[in-house]
């Protein structure tokens, strides 16, 4: 459902799903990317969690950036600030690529109750490691439109949609075609992404982080194409070690339609032994 936000007395709706009941979990989409690719885990969790999947701001259907400039430390503390207007003051986190940081941003300002992070960006050893990573980003967002242009009478083809999400899942073509041409739509709304990969660039990789006391996993897919893990976990790990590690067979970079039992199983797992400790 979406939920109708005042901001500075002018009323605007803004693209946010919640369902279930229990303990609050907040899910995070990646970077372009909208909820709507949480689709097909909603279910599992909504029947263990109150299930709160926003679209991130400065993304397609979500609120504006607030502050002067796109960074990922203000969308962490956006987050906070919208949550808390929910009545919400902590939950569990689960997220993916840039909402796998986030989460653990979150972790990191004391709001996480657990964090599951599938694949999280944030984490290189050189420039040159940054480049390579965010150059792709760059390039589809100026080829994007025409894209779209080209294949959004075609997108009803499954072996069309396998080919265009192949280097982010290994079955994009499980994706309903309309969702498939609105996550095209949506990477061509995402404004802020030149400015986003810029300041990520400048500020730097993930900072240090302490999760001894929040149950962490950090789940990365075997045949992640995007962040190998090999290059951008292991820095990760070294980041965060105090988190368990796990790799999941048969998945790419987004594994919520090439494995959503998989992925509902690691953040439920997660969240369970969380809610387990705060009742002892």
């Amino acid at each position: 459902m979406s939920t109708a936000v005042r901001q500075q007395g002018v009323s605007a709706v803004y693209d946010v799903h919640e369902q279930g009941a229990g303990t609050p979990l907040l899910l995070l989409h990646g970077l372009t990317g909208t909820w709507h690719i949480w689709k097909p885990v909603l279910a599992k969790l909504a029947v263990h969690h109150r299930v709160i999947a926003p679209t991130l701001p400065g993304h397609s259907g979500g609120p504006p950036i607030a502050g002067a400039e796109p960074t990922v430390a203000a969308i962490a503390d956006q987050l906070i600030a919208t949550m808390a207007a929910r009545g919400i003051h902590s939950a569990h986190v689960a997220g993916n690529s840039l909402g796998g940081w986030l989460a653990l941003e979150l972790a990191r300002r004391g709001f996480a109750r657990s964090v599951t992070a599938f694949s999280p960006a944030g984490a290189w050893r050189t420039a040159e490691d940054y480049r390579d990573v965010s150059r792709p980003f760059s390039i589809f967002f100026v080829l994007m439109p025409l894209m779209l242009f080209l294949t959004t009478l075609f997108l009803g083809f499954a072996w069309l949609r396998h080919a265009l999400g192949r280097t982010t899942m290994e079955h994009a073509e499980r994706i309903p075609a309309d969702d498939f041409r609105d996550s095209l739509r949506a990477f061509t709304q995402t404004r802020i992404l030149p400015a986003l990969l810029k300041t990520m660039g400048r500020d730097g990789p993930i900072a240090a982080l302490d999760t001894q006391t929040v149950p962490t996993r950090i789940v990365w897919g075997v045949m992640d194409r995007v962040i190998p893990f090999e290059r951008y976990g292991r820095p990760m790990l070294e980041a965060v070690p105090a988190a368990q590690s796990v790799l999941m067979a048969g998945v790419g970079h987004v594994p919520m339609y090439d494995d959503p039992g998989g992925v509902a199983q690691a953040i439920l797992e997660v969240t369970a032994l969380a809610d387990a400790r705060a009742r002892t």
